[in-house]
């Protein structure tokens, strides 16, 4: 759950796509001393929900819409990288 703070500018963390076709969005550099680093986001995260709405269909303007779309807070699930890759290998749906 991050919350904006009144001394920072936004959450502190830049949103990336995934390549070659891939819709997947990744927290990309995290700010220090942000919301984001507070909250324990970590780069290379993978987003899989905002705001409890699985975001894996969707691509990154719809996603930024999503994180934008309550004022000063959102809620991210977000999955490590390498753990993703171990739970998709296994069949395992996140939520």
């Amino acid at each position: 759950h991050l919350i904006k703070w009144p001394r920072f500018n936004g959450y502190g963390f830049n949103l990336h796509s995934g390549k070659n076709g891939d819709q997947a969005q990744y927290v990309g550099v995290i700010e220090r001393d942000s919301p984001a680093e507070s909250a324990g986001l970590k780069q290379y995260d993978r987003v899989i929900e905002v705001n409890g709405v699985n975001v894996s269909n969707e691509n990154h303007r719809q996603v930024v819409q999503r994180i934008q779309a309550l004022p000063g807070e959102t809620r991210l699930l977000v999955v490590e990288r390498d753990a993703f890759h171990v739970y998709t290998e296994r069949g395992v749906v996140l939520s």
